[in-house]
């Protein structure tokens, strides 16, 4: 096959599998043609708030305190959007100051910037960062996700076409070729009532490649810190900032880790992807040792924790697997893994993220499980960032909804 040929049938390609997203996002968000997020039944919203349903449906009633929702069926049970979950939780705080209800970071509790990297390529990190900045929107936190891959995975599952809705000028881009030094022009909001984020496209590829570029041209040129210097100049009105990293340990890899104050490295349990992030763990090393000759004083970071990615739970051979990691990583592994299930798989057909399903996927009971094993893992790493901030109050793992 020509050159010429094979370029014609990549670009046909390329605009088949953007056409079909933009219908499988079309239909599936109809009348409206976009993303939206859902309502939330009584016992959701009950759990996010960290309140019993007794409780909530008390202080919502018509001429109560908050009173709020929408009356759904011939029941009369209410449903609520984030925004008056919101509100309900600050006032509650406001009203209380039971610091159960506090979500904001004071003054003395600095910005946690969580980086979710591992330079394979399928480990789950782009699931993992999208979930974890929903569910701490979710739980009240001021959230930016930032996309630093060039695939743009997480751009898209907000809803966003990387080719056709983000020019270049709108992602890191400019900031990386030192046109810009924050972030003020390519933050956006989502649908997502506290979620903000900054998308990606092909762009950030070329930026891969003008980093170097730079590096030699201007004298000493700190390269490693230009994303933490952005994000320090924008991004202080937010509680966490949460990094989805490429696939490599490339200059954008090496930015989110100088940014940030915690990482996450999701890991599938398989003997391949356990030697790769050997890897990526040795690499990281040799980067970090190579900056601190140049810098000694330039890298703190408050945790490093491995998530266990992609867990089948009835494969013996994984489970021997995370024994072994359990036995080598000790208290760097977090406690719960992230099990694969068929409504997490169906909900990816769909373009939505697990949160973002109103109906079941799959059996009710896989549904449950999955959201069971997203909601363990995310208020464990919730915990830990209230470590980070020497916050007392321990999380409660949000409850799975039931039937009602």
């Amino acid at each position: 096959m020509k050159l010429s040929r094979l370029k014609e049938r990549l670009s046909h390609g390329a605009d088949v599998c953007q056409i079909t997203q933009q219908k499988i996002v079309a239909l599936e968000n109809a009348p409206e043609d976009r993303k939206r997020l859902r309502q939330f039944p009584t016992v959701e919203a009950a759990a996010l708030l960290g309140v019993s349903e007794s409780y909530l449906r008390q202080i919502t009633k018509e001429g109560a305190e908050f009173t709020c929702g929408t009356v759904a069926g011939n029941n009369y049970r209410r449903t609520f959007s984030l925004n008056e979950l919101h509100w309900i939780l600050d006032g509650l705080y406001e009203k209380t100051g039971d610091e159960r209800y506090r979500r904001r970071r004071n003054p003395a509790e600095k910005l946690q910037v969580v980086a979710v990297a591992n330079f394979k390529g399928g480990a789950a990190k782009t699931t993992t960062a999208v979930h974890l900045a929903q569910y701490l929107a979710l739980r009240g936190y001021r959230v930016l996700a930032i996309d630093l891959d060039s695939q743009a995975s997480l751009t898209s599952l907000f809803g966003l076409q990387p080719d056709t809705d983000v020019e270049p000028e709108e992602t890191l881009y400019p900031v990386f070729r030192g046109e810009a030094d924050s972030l003020d022009k390519c933050i956006r909001p989502t649908y997502w009532p506290r979620l903000d984020i900054v998308p990606a496209n092909l762009s950030l590829s070329q930026a891969e490649f003008e980093m170097p570029v730079r590096a030699q041209r201007e004298k000493n040129f700190a390269f490693w810190l230009v994303l933490r210097q952005a994000i320090q100049n924008s991004a202080m009105n937010y509680d966490v900032v949460v990094l989805d990293c490429p696939p490599s340990l490339g200059f954008m890899s090496i930015n989110a880790i100088f940014a940030a104050t915690g990482v996450i490295v999701p890991v599938p349990p398989s003997m391949i992807d356990f030697a790769s992030t050997g890897q990526f763990f040795r690499m990281c090393s040799q980067v970090l040792e190579q900056v601190e000759e140049i810098d000694p004083d330039g890298k703190e970071v408050d945790f490093f924790k491995i998530l266990i990615a992609k867990h089948n739970i009835t494969d013996q051979n994984q489970k021997q697997i995370i024994h072994l990691m359990g036995a080598n990583f000790g208290d760097m592994l977090l406690e719960n893994p992230m099990a694969v299930t068929t409504a997490l798989d169906g909900a990816g057909l769909r373009k939505r993220t697990y949160y973002e399903i109103d109906d079941q996927v799959g059996t009710r009971q896989s549904y449950m499980r999955g959201l069971a094993f997203l909601n363990a893992v995310n208020a464990e790493i919730e915990g830990v960032l209230l470590k980070a901030w020497d916050r007392q109050e321990s999380v409660r793992v949000l409850a799975s909804p039931s039937a009602a």
